[in-house]
């Protein structure tokens, strides 16, 4: 599973840095993402929580299926097929 790591990153660049990791995962195809925010104050949490459900694309997966740690969050993507995506890439 692909990881984004913004653990121990200022707030701004951490939300930077999660909107392209994740923006680049969802053109890549990637379905699931694990985000690795730490533990602290859970502000990374929320704003990843908060970043997530303004995107159309991806969602939290909440079934925590033998997925339990609490310093990360996993992100269910939602691509559309390939020669799709290549063929907006492409314009």
């Amino acid at each position: 599973m692909d990881k984004i790591y913004i653990r121990k990153l200022r707030f701004q660049e951490a939300k930077e840095k999660f909107l392209r990791e994740v923006e680049k995962a969802f053109i890549n195809g990637i379905k699931e993402i694990e985000v690795i925010h730490g533990i602290g104050t859970y502000t990374l949490r929320k704003m990843v929580i908060e970043e997530v459900s303004k995107l159309d694309y991806a969602d939290i997966d909440n079934s925590n299926i033998f997925f339990s740690n609490p310093g990360s969050l996993r992100l269910l993507l939602f691509p559309p097929e390939s020669h799709l995506l290549n063929k907006y890439i492409e314009k």
